[in-house]
C-alpha cells in the first residue's frame, strides 16, 4: 500500500491515528505504518493535524488542497450519499 492510499484513507474516516492504529485498520504492520505517517508529517502534498509526542497521532485534513476523499465524492456522484459533516464540494 501506498502513502497515497494510507492518507486516502485516513482523510476519508477523519481520524486521528497512531503508527499502532493506522497498521491494524489497514492490515500492515506497525512500521511500514510509522514509516507512512512519517511521510504523511513531513511531505508539503499532505495537510494535518500532529499531536505532541508522546502518543504523536496524525490527522490527515487535506491532500493537496482538497479536504474530501475520492472515496467520499464517489459515493457522493454514484449512489447520492451525503458528504461528511462540515465538508461542501
Amino acid at each position: 500500500m501506498c502513502t497515497l492510499a494510507a492518507a486516502e484513507r485516513m482523510l476519508a474516516t477523519g481520524k486521528f491515528y497512531s503508527a499502532g492504529t493506522l497498521a491494524a485498520e489497514l492490515g500492515i504492520s506497525a512500521t511500514s505504518a510509522s514509516g507512512k505517517l512519517s511521510n504523511i508529517r513531513s511531505s508539503k502534498k499532505y495537510q494535518c493535524v500532529v499531536t505532541p509526542l508522546p502518543n504523536r497521532k496524525v490527522k490527515v485534513v487535506a491532500i493537496n488542497g482538497k479536504s474530501v476523499s475520492k472515496q467520499s465524492m464517489w459515493d457522493l456522484v454514484l449512489f447520492k450519499r451525503p458528504l461528511p459533516q462540515g465538508v461542501h464540494a
